[in-house]
């Protein structure tokens, strides 16, 4: 006779759809049903009763799958993430420019000699800003109102295209 885990791998397929339905892609999906196994040997060592029919307790998987799921989203969600994709797209607009790493080195050193010349608020909107972070979540995040942002940040930017 099979054990559990054992009637529970024969369905992996199900499983890896099931965690795909809650909007993993395949190889998350495989990691999410990796660990519920692990968690139907800890609870079959417990001595949870987890067969409904001679076969495995569907329901229960998918509760599982489900709770591993949403507890790594949550996890994930605290972090900042950046895509490879991202970073290449910004090194290859570096390289567009046809800036040698000196030069850009120099214009990084004036643009901050001019972010120190400006008002600290100026200053910290447009580095914020320039750094990635967009207008919009920095009204959400400060509760200050989204056009006096934008345009704190535009005129900052324009200052610093006038002094360079």
């Amino acid at each position: 006779m099979k054990s559990l885990v054992e009637l529970a791998y024969e369905k992996h397929k199900d499983w890896i759809n099931i965690v795909k339905s809650f909007g993993a892609n395949k190889n998350y999906a495989e990691d999410i049903v990796m660990e519920m196994y692990v968690q139907l040997i800890f609870d079959i060592k417990k001595g949870l009763d987890l067969s409904y029919n001679d076969d495995v307790n569907t329901y229960y998987i998918y509760k599982v799958l489900r709770g591993i799921y949403l507890n790594t989203h949550k996890k994930e969600a605290k972090f900042l993430k950046t895509y490879i994709e991202d970073i290449n797209g910004e090194i290859k607009e570096v390289e567009d420019l046809g800036i040698d790493e000196v030069e850009y080195a120099k214009r990084k050193d004036s643009i901050d000699e001019i972010l120190k010349e400006m008002y600290w608020y100026d200053s910290k909107v447009f580095s914020l800003v320039a750094s990635g972070k967009s207008v919009a979540s920095l009204s959400r995040d400060t509760k200050i109102s989204y056009y006096s942002l934008y345009n704190t940040y535009r005129t900052a930017l324009k200052n610093i295209k006038d002094k360079l």
